[in-house]
């Protein structure tokens, strides 16, 4: 019998080692205890960690191993047995459990000590190889990362048969008996989130080419029991959930005492014609970063991400704040637009915009060509580049938009392009545009509405220099300003 020989990344929990096979592994990550709290999130009912734009779903390999979890206590350097059910847990009320005789944290006390946390040990760090698998992609959480090493692959015995984590087995250098982990059985039996089931869903279209160019990746929500809203996911902070009880009010403006300052919070009812939100005795808040300010969006539950197809209808329900509506999952559901809603409720955080946007007009304007066929982003995103200073030449495919530049090639500074287009898509408007030299020097940025990893590598084979999320206005007007060096 002829064994295998792979490098594999070994790994620890507990006091056993798991290998985990090159192939599989893409990169590890360490997340400092202190850190954990704000790096580590919830959407839905799954733990996520925000990489380089793109939520990753994480599973916990004791959790999936049956293995229980142990923490370093700062003060006498124990490890104790962790209570918290998700990595993503703030502390909880529910501090002990059900038949523990100890008292329980009142929820004063508990408002007091959430800003605590004993896991501020260097050992209590989050230890993450993320790994992918077929259409799987996710971050598995171990207690420890050892260095690479090249493993003998040996099957395993028919006790462990039917423990499908397991790929094979390998013996370590001490004699003793490492477990090689089958990545892909690992996320089937975690039954990974929704969002990375929506992240999977959407590789696997673009692999076969069946993708729906307006996918995108939304988080949901609702006002009343019969109001659905979305909101872009990319533009996602958090989620929190608070004791309304402890929402103040100042003037007429509501806050909460959050991560050593104050968060301020907001409700859709303010700025648009919806229902306002129940009264109730706790609050889900989606926070944002809007103006490099976090704000908190008071929404009510269930909170989740989903795929949805941005067929925008503009004509009946569009009013402040809201782009207009579509349909998920059988719903009329309201496309929220959270920058306006800042932008109206706080006008004085967007004077600096104004100031460069004139600037840039006395200055004679900088002209963008912006390439897309959706009749809805087309306008939506001429409209807000517009008002921040921009003269953009719009095109309604990339054919079209390769006659303009010809036509006014002395006069385009940027090009804006969707991917996915009739007669000339994004991919052949750019190797185009970067094959002749006279237009070589043009940035090319292309606008997505669900980053995938396959989109990515076949745009930079083509010469794109940037994806940007199409709804996410602030942070391509940003990008837009560094490549065309505003300041």
């Amino acid at each position: 019998m002829t064994l295998a020989i792979i490098p594999s990344q070994i790994t620890a929990v507990g006091d056993e080692r798991y290998a985990v096979p090159q192939v599989n592994l893409s990169e590890l990550l360490r997340i400092p205890a202190d850190e954990i709290k704000d790096k580590i999130e919830k959407v839905g009912n799954s733990a996520v960690v925000r990489l380089r734009g793109e939520l990753l779903p994480l599973v916990d390999l004791a959790e999936i191993l049956g293995i229980e979890k142990k923490y370093s206590d700062i003060k006498t350097n124990e490890k104790k047995l962790c209570r918290r059910r998700n990595i993503a847990d703030r502390r909880s009320i529910r501090h002990y459990s059900e038949d523990s005789e100890k008292l329980k944290l009142d929820e004063d006390e508990f408002v007091e000590r959430m800003n605590e946390d004993r896991r501020s040990h260097p050992q209590s760090a989050v230890n993450i190889a993320v790994v992918s698998a077929g259409a799987y992609k996710y971050g598995l959480i171990v207690d420890a990362l050892h260095d690479s090493e090249e493993i003998v692959v040996k099957p395993v015995g028919r006790h462990l048969k039917k423990c499908t984590a397991y790929a094979g087995a390998t013996i370590m250098g001490d004699g003793k008996v490492a477990l090689i982990l089958d990545i892909a059985n690992i996320a089937q039996t975690a039954g990974l989130s929704s969002a990375s089931e929506m992240n999977q869903k959407q590789v696997r279209k673009t692999k076969t080419g069946e993708v729906d160019k307006d996918a995108a990746a939304m988080i949901t929500f609702r006002n009343k029991e019969n109001e659905y809203f979305a909101a872009p996911l990319s533009m996602v902070e958090r989620i929190e959930r608070i004791a309304s009880r402890h929402i103040e009010v100042i003037g007429e403006r509501k806050v909460i005492q959050y991560r050593g300052g104050a968060l301020p919070l907001y409700e859709l009812s303010q700025v648009a014609d919806v229902s306002p939100l129940p009264e109730k005795a706790h609050q889900e808040i989606v926070v944002f970063k809007i103006k490099e300010r976090e704000v908190g969006l008071m929404v009510s539950a269930p909170v989740d991400a989903k795929e949805a197809v941005l067929k925008v209808d503009e004509s009946s329900l569009k009013q402040p704040a809201i782009s207009g509506s579509l349909i998920i999952e059988g719903h009329s559901t309201l496309l929220v637009d959270v920058f306006e809603l800042i932008k109206i409720m706080n006008p004085e955080w967007f004077v600096e915009d104004a100031r460069i946007a004139e600037e840039i007009g006395q200055s004679g304007g900088k002209t963008l060509l912006f390439a897309e066929d959706s009749g809805f982003f087309r306008e939506k995103v001429t409209g807000f580049l517009e008002e921040d200073g921009f003269e953009v030449i719009a095109a309604e495919d990339g054919l079209v938009a390769w006659n303009i530049l010809n036509e006014h090639k002395d006069k385009i500074d940027l090009v804006l392009t969707d991917l996915e287009m009739p007669n000339l898509d994004g991919f052949e408007l750019t190797k185009r545009i970067k094959a002749v030299p006279e237009y070589a020097h043009l940035d090319v940025i292309a606008l997505t509405s669900l980053n995938t990893q396959v989109s990515m590598e076949k745009g930079k084979e083509a010469g794109v220099d940037d994806y940007e999320i199409k709804l996410d206005r602030q942070r391509l007007v940003r990008v837009i300003r560094k490549r065309l060096n505003i300041s």
